[in-house]
C-alpha cells in the first residue's frame, strides 16, 4: 500500500504500491484490448483560464491516490505504483463549433492510456471563444481507477479548487487520501458469495426465454465505434417524475429501467411477447466494511442483470416496481465476484467480444442519482454533464448513464456502430424519453 523508497543518500519518500484487485484487473484487460475507457463531459459557463485549471488539476491529483498511479506488470502480478507517475496531462483547444465536444469525447473513448508512467487520467479543455460562453472540461479515465460516482467526485473537486483559486483563497497543503484495498477485500463478507435466499415458486419453475438483442450490423471488434446521444429532462418533467415514482411506490431507477425496456421495445421489435435483459450498475460503497464515502475515487460499482418479459398488457409502473424488486433481490443474494472474475483472462474476453458482436445484454443503466454539484462554483456554473464508457469491445446494445442536478435529469445514451445505427440510436433515445414523459402524465401506460 504505502511504502518507503530510499534514494541514494538519505532521501526517503513515501510511494503507493498495491496489486490490482479482480475488478480492476478485468478493466485492465478490457483497456488493453481497447474497450471500457470512461469519458465525462462537464459543460460550464464562466471564464476559466488555463492557468487556474492547471493549478486545480494538480491539487485534485495530489488529493486522490488513484490519480497518482500508473500500472506496471511485475513477475508476481500487476500493480498500481506511484513512483515516476507524471502530472495529469491537460490540453487546451479553442472551440470552433457548438458540438466539437462530442467529436472529442467520442475520439477519447478509443484512445488507450500509455503503458509508461503517465497517469490513468487525462483532461481536455475546450475553451469558448466568447468570455461568458459555454466551455467543456472533458475528463478521460482508465476504468480500473474509477467508477461513475468517482467521476462526479473528480468534477466537483476540480471545480471547487477552480473557485478557490479564482477567488484568491489560500489553499493549504493538500493531504493525500488513503489508498484503499481492492473491492473484494472491502465488501462485507456476507455479500461476497451467493446467499441462499429462498426462491419464490415463480423464480423456481418459470423458464426464462432467451433474451433478445438489438443488432443491425456485424463487424469485428476493431471496426466498432462507441457513439454518444444526449437528452435532458426539463425541471418541470423531472419534478413530475419524482412525484409520480414516489406515488407509485418505486424508485427513479425502477422508472428508468421500465422506460428503457418499453421505449426500446417499441422501436426495435414488432412481435410480442419478448424477453429483454437489463443490467444495472450498483454502487456498493455502502456495502463495504467500513463504508466507503463518496469522496473516494476508485472502482466501487458492480453489475446485476435482470430479465423481463413484455407483452401488450405490460404496465409501465408495474414494470418499474418489478425492476426495483428484482434488483433488490439480486443484491440480497450477494456479489460472488471472486467466483465470477478469478478465471477471466484475455483469451476468454476476446472470445466474448467476438460472440454476438460483444453484446452481452440488450440494455444497461448507470444511474448516479442526485449529485452534490453546486449551482455555482464562484464565477463558474455547471450547465450540464454527460458520462459514457467505451462499449465497442463488449457491453449493452443500448447503454444509459443518468445524473441528476439543478433539478434536471441528464441522459447519456451510448451505442456501437454499426451494431446499432446512428438513426436507430436517435429513435431509441427519443422513445425512452417520450415513454418517461407519458408515464408521468398517464393514469395507465401499457406497451
Amino acid at each position: 500500500m504505502l511504502k518507503k523508497l530510499i534514494y541514494s543518500g538519505s532521501t526517503i519518500i513515501d510511494y503507493l504500491n498495491r496489486e490490482l484487485g479482480l475488478v480492476e484487473n478485468l478493466f485492465k484487460i478490457l483497456h488493453d484490448l481497447g474497450g471500457m475507457i470512461l469519458v465525462n463531459v462537464a459543460q460550464i459557463e464562466g471564464t476559466l483560464t488555463p492557468d487556474i485549471l492547471q493549478q486545480a488539476l494538480n491539487l485534485v491529483q495530489k488529493r486522490h491516490p488513484m490519480l497518482q498511479v500508473h500500472i506496471v506488470d511485475l513477475p508476481d502480478g500487476t500493480y498500481f505504483q506511484s513512483v515516476g507517475t507524471l502530472k495529469i496531462p491537460l490540453r487546451f483547444i479553442d472551440k470552433q463549433h457548438e458540438y466539437q465536444w462530442l467529436n472529442i469525447a467520442e475520439s477519447e473513448l478509443h484512445q488507450k492510456f500509455s503503458a509508461l508512467c503517465e497517469p490513468l487520467c487525462r483532461v481536455t479543455f475546450l475553451r469558448s471563444s466568447t468570455s461568458n460562453g459555454i466551455s467543456e472540461i472533458i475528463a478521460t479515465f482508465h476504468h480500473a481507477i474509477t467508477d461513475g460516482m468517482s467521476c462526479m467526485c473528480f468534477i466537483h473537486d476540480l471545480l471547487s479548487y477552480c473557485q478557490q483559486i479564482a477567488d484568491g483563497e489560500h489553499i493549504s497543503e493538500v493531504a493525500t487520501m488513503e489508498l484503499l484495498p481492492p473491492l473484494e477485500n472491502l465488501l462485507a463478507s456476507s455479500l461476497t458469495h451467493q446467499n441462499k435466499v429462498e426462491e419464490t415458486p415463480e423464480k423456481t419453475h418459470k423458464e426464462i426465454p432467451i433474451p433478445k438483442l438489438i443488432i443491425e450490423g456485424e463487424v469485428p471488434p476493431s471496426q466498432r465505434r462507441t457513439r454518444l446521444v444526449t437528452r435532458i429532462l426539463s425541471p418541470e418533467m423531472t419534478l413530475k417524475l419524482k412525484e409520480r415514482y414516489k406515488q407509485e411506490k418505486t424508485t427513479i431507477h425502477g422508472a428508468l429501467c421500465a422506460a428503457m425496456l418499453l421505449g426500446t421495445a417499441k422501436i426495435a421489435f414488432t412481435d410480442t411477447p419478448h424477453s429483454l435483459s437489463c443490467g444495472s450498475s450498483v454502487n456498493v460503497r455502502k456495502f463495504c466494511e467500513p463504508e466507503v464515502n463518496d469522496e473516494y475515487i476508485g472502482d466501487f460499482a458492480l453489475v446485476v442483470t435482470e430479465h423481463h418479459t413484455l407483452d401488450q398488457t405490460t404496465n409501465f409502473w408495474d414494470l418499474a416496481r418489478e425492476c426495483k424488486s428484482k434488483i433488490s433481490y439480486s443484491i440480497s443474494r450477494g456479489f460472488p465476484i471472486q467466483d465470477k472474475l478469478r478465471n477471466l483472462d484475455k483469451d476468454l474476453i476476446i472470445k466474448i467480444s467476438e460472440e454476438q458482436n460483444g453484446r452481452n445484454e440488450a440494455l444497461h443503466i448507470s444511474n448516479l442519482g442526485q449529485t452534490k454539484f453546486l449551482n455555482e462554483y464562484g464565477i463558474f456554473k455547471m450547465k450540464s454533464l454527460y458520462f459514457v464508457p467505451g462499449v465497442h469491445l463488449m457491453g449493452a446494445c443500448l447503454w444509459l448513464g443518468v445524473v441528476t442536478f439543478h433539478e434536471q435529469v441528464f441522459c447519456s445514451f451510448a451505442h456501437v456502430v454499426p451494431v446499432v445505427s446512428a438513426k436507430t440510436a436517435e429513435l431509441l433515445a427519443d422513445s425512452v424519453i417520450a415513454t418517461i414523459q407519458k408515464a408521468c402524465v398517464s393514469e395507465s401506460l401499457t406497451f
